[in-house]
């Protein structure tokens, strides 16, 4: 009985035992779970107090989280459509800001900014709208990648830019006036865009600007004031579903460029607008309606010419002189060209004017315009309603086969014109 008792009082405290580790485990647990718990609940009111200050301060950090909350959106290609969001483009900080008294404000220079990639911001820490960029406010600037303007519509100041040593500049939406010299004498320029924007790019805007650089404009509308990129050193200058109005001498002596396109554009000139422009170019100009006026492209560097669309409509002189251009191949439902279009284009060997099965082509070359290109050899024009004016093929090559609405004829015969 003894012995029975004995074992019956150690399994009791064997029993005791267990039961007590148990307890001790289950308790170690619920402690660690609710000091989780706890410090969850405490960094989340950390957090929430630093949002609250920062939104009390309107600090960057905010700025920065605020687009990542919400879905990135890039609207479908619409020309011209004035704001458009760009996701990956923080506004830069530190510039020096003036107030202007109306809720609206001046950058007046750089400040503490060391963004390599400047993107310009659309406001001041203090809120008020940013409505110019003053005159020399980041001239000449250094250690600078690129310069982005996102949704700007406002001033840039004569000379705000002038001599920096950025190699990239992009505008992107908005309405922006790029005054007088703003990015002149850019010298290491490799790249310019605009893009889904009007704009104005006043005399002198891009002046002697460029290494090789890449001018593209794309989506716009907009004039390009006279001499805005005049002796720039540029490869290409593309065009793309624009409606431009280039001025006098807008481009001229842009003697680098090997490639200039035009697509799906409205496009007018004025005189001189690529005046001596070009190393051996090729020109390529597709599904476009242009007017150009006297002398747009007179003694440029080309080497082919490409014309396609709803018409060209050419003054006199417009690609006279231009001594290297060696085929023209022109295919519109309209087609003008004025006196002397292409007069003492001395290597041109052949030329395709609505070359193509439509009989109600409108086609007008008036008095002398392929006059003493000495190597034109080939001349096709097709159906349609043809005027051809005096002299038009004076003084070609000798052998020089013209046909017109599937006739044959030689400049002798022609020397009076054709209606």
């Amino acid at each position: 009985m003894c012995k029975k008792m004995q074992v019956f009082h150690i399994l009791c405290v064997v029993l005791c035992m267990l039961l007590c580790v148990a307890g001790c485990g289950s308790k170690g647990t619920e402690s660690k779970e609710t000091e989780s718990f706890a410090d969850e609940e405490s960094g989340s009111a950390d957090a929430a107090a630093v949002g609250e200050d920062a939104g009390e301060r309107d600090t960057p950090e905010m700025e920065t989280v605020v687009p990542d909350q919400k879905e990135s959106f890039v609207p479908e290609k619409e020309p011209h459509s004035g704001q458009i969001v760009v996701a990956d483009l923080k506004p830069s900080e530190g510039f020096e800001f003036e107030s202007n008294g109306d809720g609206t404000c001046t950058i007046t220079g750089i400040g503490t900014c060391t963004d390599e990639d400047i993107v310009i911001p659309l406001e001041s820490p203090a809120g008020e709208t940013v409505t110019l960029i003053k005159k020399y406010a980041l001239y000449s600037l250094e250690n600078v990648n690129s310069i982005t303007l996102v949704n700007y519509t406002y001033e840039i100041d004569d000379n705000a830019f002038q001599y920096g040593e950025f190699t990239a500049v992009n505008i992107i939406g908005g309405s922006p006036v790029i005054n007088k010299s703003a990015f002149s004498s850019c010298e290491d320029l490799t790249s310019i865009s605009f893009r889904d924007c009007n704009f104005q790019a006043s005399e002198y805007a891009f002046y002697s600007c460029g290494k090789d650089a890449e001018v593209t404009f794309s989506d716009c509308t907009g004039v390009i004031e006279k001499n805005a990129f005049q002796y720039g050193d540029f490869s290409s200058l593309t065009i793309s579903n624009c409606d431009l109005q280039i001025e006098k001498s807008a481009f001229s002596s842009c003697e680098d460029l090997t490639s200039v396109v035009f697509t799906d554009s409205t496009l007018e000139t004025e005189e001189y607008a690529f005046y001596s422009c070009g190393d051996s170019a090729k020109i390529e100009m597709t599904n476009c309606s242009l007017t150009f006026d006297d002398r747009t492209f007179q003694y440029s560097s080309l080497e082919s010419l490409t014309i396609t669309g709803s018409k060209v409509d050419m003054g006199d002189s417009v690609f006279s002189s231009c001594e290297d251009l060696a085929t023209v191949n022109i295919d519109c439902d309209s087609v003008i060209l004025g006196e002397y279009a292409f007069y003492s284009c001395e290597d041109l060997k052949s030329v395709a004017i609505c070359e193509n099965a439509k009989s109600d082509n409108e086609i007008k070359i008036d008095d002398r315009a392929f006059e003493y290109c000495k190597r034109l050899e080939t001349v096709n024009i097709g159906n349609g309603d043809i005027e051809i004016g005096e002299a038009v093929f004076l003084h070609c090559a000798d052998n020089l086969a013209i046909v017109v609405a599937e006739k044959n004829y030689t400049a002798d015969v022609l020397r009076n014109g054709l209606k």
